[in-house]
């Protein structure tokens, strides 16, 4: 893996020379529906020798766009990846025209369209293990789909999951209650309190990168394309944030069969690490030895766009994890 990592130094001109054109030769990009007329966007990318399968579960307001160093990383050790945008993100439907609010009416929403497109991906490839990679919202979704189908998934990578989002100082209970009654009230796809539209104008200093070459690599992307601009909750989908918690720690830990490896930032601030810990705890209660936990120092939420020397690590524990 330290061959392949993409070095901070002349990164954008790697990524421009090397990354996009090893990746647009092996790319295709897919539009299935699982309910008429709402079409889930989703890159494909074959491998040259797989000898798997990784769903790549992508965090609220992101995109496939955002992930193109990782599949690389994916690619090059041989598997094949699928990555599809949730609904409310990217060129995926949508469920209200405001394209920079992130809006959905149910979470199961999101992980039935994730399953859907796994089951795209087994059938195009029936003789391959399939691997999980989750990110911050899109971790919970994919421990929720690991949970739902536990045969389905091989091995599960959750990198800052949201097991439950931060409430910024807010108590848990109080920012529920005021939801609830946001949505009670019809108000669902209203902006949650605080929060403005900016179209993604988003700075290197409040962002959740350590490396601020990988940040303005994509960030540029973002202000070019006016669907990557995604920057705001609705209360709908706070309320769905909410219920996703409720599955998680209620009931989907009693399903999951494969084993997960979960990394933690250090200088973590939009989910809680106390929860991911209590989410962790009870896996380990059910299968001993069915999970671990890394906390990765100087890091902030996206630990995958932190700097070469932590990436080095966080991606070789990930490769020993699924080739074991």
């Amino acid at each position: 893996m330290k061959q392949l990592l993409i070095r901070e130094e002349n990164y954008i001109e790697q990524m421009e020379n090397l990354v996009e054109p090893y990746l647009l030769a092996r790319e295709r990009e897919l539009w299935p529906e699982r309910e008429s007329k709402k079409p889930i966007h989703c890159m494909n990318y074959q491998a040259d020798a797989p000898v798997g399968i990784v769903m790549l579960c992508h965090g609220f307001t992101e995109t496939a766009e955002k992930y193109k160093e990782i599949i690389y990383y994916f690619l090059k050790e041989n598997y094949h990846v699928y990555m599809p945008e949730h609904c409310g993100h990217g060129k995926s439907y949508r469920l209200t025209e405001d394209k920079l609010l992130v809006h959905i009416d149910s979470y199961e929403r999101y992980v039935k369209d994730f399953l859907y497109i796994t089951h795209l991906a087994h059938a195009e490839h029936p003789e391959l293990p399939i691997m999980l990679y989750g990110h911050s919202m899109g971790g919970g979704i994919g421990a929720v789909a690991a949970a739902r189908e536990p045969g389905l998934f091989q091995k599960v990578v959750l990198s800052s999951p949201m097991i439950r989002p931060s409430t910024r100082g807010i108590p848990w209970h109080t920012a529920i209650a005021v939801t609830e009654f946001f949505c009670r009230t019809g108000r669902e796809t209203r902006y949650i309190l605080g929060q403005q539209p900016d179209a993604g104008k988003e700075t290197f200093k409040e962002s959740s990168a350590t490396s601020r070459v990988r940040f303005e690599y994509y960030q540029r992307k973002r202000e070019e394309e006016p669907l990557y601009q995604m920057c705001t909750a609705s209360y709908g989908w706070t309320r769905e944030a909410v219920r996703l918690n409720r599955e998680l720690e209620r009931n989907a830990f009693k399903n999951i069969k494969a084993p997960i490896l979960l990394f933690q930032a250090e200088k973590e601030h939009l989910v809680s690490k106390k929860e991911q810990r209590r989410f962790a705890a009870k896996l380990w209660k059910q299968s001993p030895g069915s999970v671990k936990v890394i906390l990765v120092p100087d890091t902030k939420h996206e630990i995958f766009n932190a700097k070469d020397t932590i990436l080095e690590r966080y991606w070789a524990k990930i490769f020993s994890f699924l080739e074991k």
